[in-house]
């Protein structure tokens, strides 16, 4: 018996000594907790008493609506649009929201919204957590009061713990100043749901066209979710992934009882079509352009934006381009676009997108999608040949094997030697390409982006001579606005389609930043490409007679076919306006052997004949430093006392100097003697005879 005893005398003194270890321990630890308490209730109570101080910005809880009027450049109304600012765009009280979005919206957002004061401390705790796991503020723990305070706020989405800081006083404000519901209808209201929708009442016309009030089941919730994440679900380009968000949210809302299984697998089941609804507007591609040019801010506080569209040009032209489009059926060309730029200051006067905004694919706007501008970027090609010391009387071989490492795709007819002038009025393609291989790529490319016509990420031998002829792809409106250094002595300018915008209330005109001009060529070089592309005898070797550029005035024009007829561009430019324009089909099928001097050319005649409203459009004058000489209408030497004479331009110090040894004598006859690389062209040449 004696051992036990020993065993539970032991034990005692151990639970004894563990005891008082524990007091000491206690005695120890007790200041730094009651400290670390103390400090969390007294920076409660702060935080409390700054809420009540906490300032709400001025109007920010104003259930109001605001509009964004866009005036053509004399002042007359385009459109009337709500302002996609949060809180402004039509207000809808909460009572006219279908339940089952406020019940999906509390599912998605803030579970315990009924439950906490403004900030959910579990929320917050939990954020903190995975921030600091994450080493990054990642994780914020807002509540719908906390993004409501946000949107009033008008704070970044930036994570910063100065904007968390602010929210959490402002939210704790708002739970003082509003009831629950005020908050969510505050929430509906100004919550941001993509594409520029901010507000339910906005999102349900973008997407379906119908009132939040009209909303299915289906579709409101649809809508609930996605504030959350508006890019990843996007219903215009992810609806696959936020339909899959909706249904699990949809699946919650039967758990809680809110929807029962049969209305849950309704909503699941019927079809869900999300287009873009956009208001209607006079000139709805312009509008939608504009808009997308504005600051966000800008957009938000609505006002009065002019613009440098020119209302009656416009309606004149969609009316125009109906007909045009009206006459090719059964040759697959079934839409077209045009673009109207002021030359001197690059304002877009109109800009038509496509033939009918509410037809089928309508709202692609096609005067700002890139397209291939077939032997629209051959004037550049001149131009630098020009500028590294060529001239319009210099020789390009139109021939199948000008160079040796490319050939044309689908072309055979040869010219033989041409000089630049008739090769780039009339665009024979060989010609082109022999002028790119001499002159360079690399010189082009740089060209084309000074100009602003193409972004050529790549490097030459991406493009390589297959450039000549419209390989990369390029936007109607900038081709439009490079066309400028014709008759801008060199110069290009970018376009522009807003003048300014003014506030409804207090606040300062916004203009968008000046757009320096971007010299591309010299004025010489300029001015004589200009007149190579407005000579009609030149343009009539390639395209013959009664063209649609045979107006009562010059222009110099240019087309370009690309893709086997499936895009028809034409550029016309004059020293008051520079016209683009395009005819195809938006899908790339080819039209039915429709050239661009058909299916774009008209459109562009249209459009100056239409601008110059029977006053004469005009050219530039001829500037310093371009010569008048003659030539041989064939080689392009100097002429000599046999050869047929052309008058031509060129730039000083670039005339030819050598006489034409072509034309020889022999006795009383004349021969046409061409030099030994032209063999084997005359070889095929005599075979086709």
């Amino acid at each position: 018996m004696l051992a036990p005893q020993v065993m539970m005398a032991g034990t005692s003194r151990a639970g004894r000594l563990a005891l008082r270890v524990g007091r000491g321990a206690w005695r120890v630890a007790r200041w730094p907790l009651v400290v670390t308490l103390g400090l969390a209730v007294a920076l409660v109570q702060v935080a409390l008493v700054a809420s009540f101080a906490y300032p709400i910005p001025a109007g920010g809880l104003d259930a109001t609506g605001g509009t964004l009027v866009i005036t053509d450049r004399h002042g007359e109304v385009i459109a009337s649009l709500p302002t996609g600012a949060p809180g402004r765009d039509a207000w809808v009280p909460l009572a006219e929201i279908p339940a089952v979005v406020v019940s999906a919206v509390i599912e998605s957002e803030d579970q315990r919204f009924w439950d906490h004061g403004g900030v959910d401390a579990m929320g917050l705790a939990r954020a903190v957590w995975l921030d600091v796991r994450g080493r990054q503020l990642s994780y914020g723990g807002s509540t719908i009061t906390m993004q409501v305070a946000r949107m009033v706020r008008g704070t970044t989405t930036a994570r910063t713990l100065r904007n968390k800081l602010g929210d959490t006083l402002l939210a704790l404000r708002i739970e003082r100043e509003l009831g629950k519901r005020a908050i969510l209808e505050q929430w509906l209201n100004r919550a941001y749901f993509g594409n520029g929708a901010h507000g339910i009442e906005a999102a349900a016309r973008l997407y379906f066209g119908k009132s939040a009030r009209a909303l299915s089941t289906g579709e409101a919730v649809l809508l609930a979710v996605l504030p959350r994440a508006p890019g990843a679900y996007d219903p215009l380009r992810h609806l696959d992934a936020a339909l899959a968000r909706r249904d699990r949210v949809l699946e919650l809302l039967v758990r809680r009882g809110v929807l029962s299984r049969h209305d849950a697998d309704v909503a699941r089941l019927t079809p869900v079509a999300a287009t873009r609804h956009d208001p209607p507007s006079a000139a709805p591609h312009f509008v939608r352009y504009v808009v997308d040019q504005l600051p966000d801010e800008v957009r938000a506080r609505g006002g009065v934006v002019r613009t440098t569209l020119d209302l009656a040009l416009q309606r004149r032209l969609e009316r125009r381009l109906r007909e045009h489009v009206a006459g090719f059926a059964g040759k697959n060309l079934e839409q077209a676009g045009v673009v109207v730029l002021d030359t001197e200051t690059s304002d877009v006067l109109a800009m038509i997108g496509s033939v009918d905004w509410d037809g089928e694919a309508g709202q692609i706007n096609i005067t700002t999608r890139r397209r291939h501008p077939g032997s629209a970027l051959k004037p550049f090609v001149y131009a630098a040949a020009i500028e590294a010391g060529d001239n319009p009387a210099s020789i390009a071989w139109d021939v199948v094997d000008a160079t040796a490492g490319y050939t044309v795709p689908g072309a055979t007819h040869e010219h033989g030697p041409v000089r630049y002038r008739e090769a780039l009025a009339s665009s024979y393609n060989f010609a082109a390409v022999w002028v790119l291989e001499r002159t360079g790529v690399t010189r082009v490319m740089t060209a084309l982006r000074q100009a602003g016509v193409a972004e050529l990420s790549g490097a030459p031998d991406d493009y390589g001579l297959r450039l000549a002829l419209g390989a990369p792809k390029v936007r109607l409106l900038d081709l439009a606005a490079g066309y400028g250094f014709l008759v801008r002595a060199g110069r290009v300018r970018p376009a522009r389609a807003v003048v300014d915008a003014r506030p409804d209330g207090a606040g300062a005109r916004w203009r968008p930043a000046a757009r320096p001009d971007a010299r591309v060529f010299s004025p010489q070089t300029s001015w004589l490409v200009m007149d190579m592309l407005a000579d009609p005898e030149a343009r009539r070797a390639g395209f013959g007679q009664e063209l649609p550029f045979d107006l009562p005035f010059r222009v110099a024009a240019k087309t370009g076919t690309a893709r086997g007829f499936a895009d028809t561009v034409s550029v016309a430019a004059t020293e008051q306006v520079i016209v683009a324009a395009w005819g195809g089909n938006f899908d790339g099928v080819p039209t039915q052997g429709v050239v661009a001097m058909d299916g774009a050319a008209p459109l562009v005649r249209d459009a100056l004949l239409a601008v110059s409203d029977g006053t004469p459009l005009t050219l530039p004058d001829r500037p310093d430093g371009i010569d008048e000489v003659e030539v041989c209408a064939v080689s392009g030497m100097r002429a000599g006392p046999d050869c047929p004479h052309k008058h031509e331009y060129v730039a000083r110090g670039h005339a030819p100097t050598a006489t034409c040894d072509w034309h020889q004598r022999q006795g009383e006859v004349v021969r046409l003697v061409y030099p030994p690389e032209a063999a084997t062209w005359l070889r095929r040449r005599a075979a086709r005879r």
